[in-house]
């Protein structure tokens, strides 16, 4: 019943880190003593997926909104941030989102509501997220298992 509550703790973790916490999503990697790191990777990619899917289908729906269209065109700054991206998204597409989300460490809720409000395909931006946050996993468990082989 413990590993059950953390996996969920897990889940929701990855859920939040996608929508609103600005920290990285192998963060839940430090319970993996206390839990299964196999089912822990797995409700890990299940949460961050559902998560940036929910950041990609509000962020389809607000850029079609005339109060963002009006608070992009009011601010210069937002102008070159959001033409930088989209030529970025354009260019790369779910390959660049799917790169970016790899590198450990970063957090990437900026970087999903960036690419949200770009991007045209929530399922499929959804889901190259999912499977960064598992290649990101398995880049920290390895570089532990190899730091600690080492030491």
């Amino acid at each position: 019943m413990h590993v059950l509550v953390g996996l969920l703790l897990v889940f929701l973790y990855e859920v939040g880190a996608a929508v609103i916490l600005p920290t990285p999503a192998e963060l839940p990697l430090v319970t993996y003593k206390w839990l299964p790191l196999g089912w822990m990777v797995l409700f890990a990619v299940a949460g961050k997926t559902i998560g940036s899917y929910l950041v990609f289908y509000l962020g389809d729906r607000l850029k079609n909104t005339q109060r963002f269209q009006r608070w992009v065109s009011r601010y210069r700054i937002l102008q070159t941030l959001s033409q930088w991206s989209e030529r970025f998204v354009r260019r790369y597409g779910v390959f660049a989102v799917f790169l970016l989300l790899c590198i450990p460490g970063f957090p990437d809720t900026v970087s999903l509501y960036l690419f949200a409000v770009i991007g045209q395909r929530p399922v499929l931006f959804s889901l190259a997220a999912g499977a960064a946050t598992a290649v990101r996993f398995g880049l920290v468990i390895l570089g532990v298992w190899s730091f600690s082989r080492v030491a």
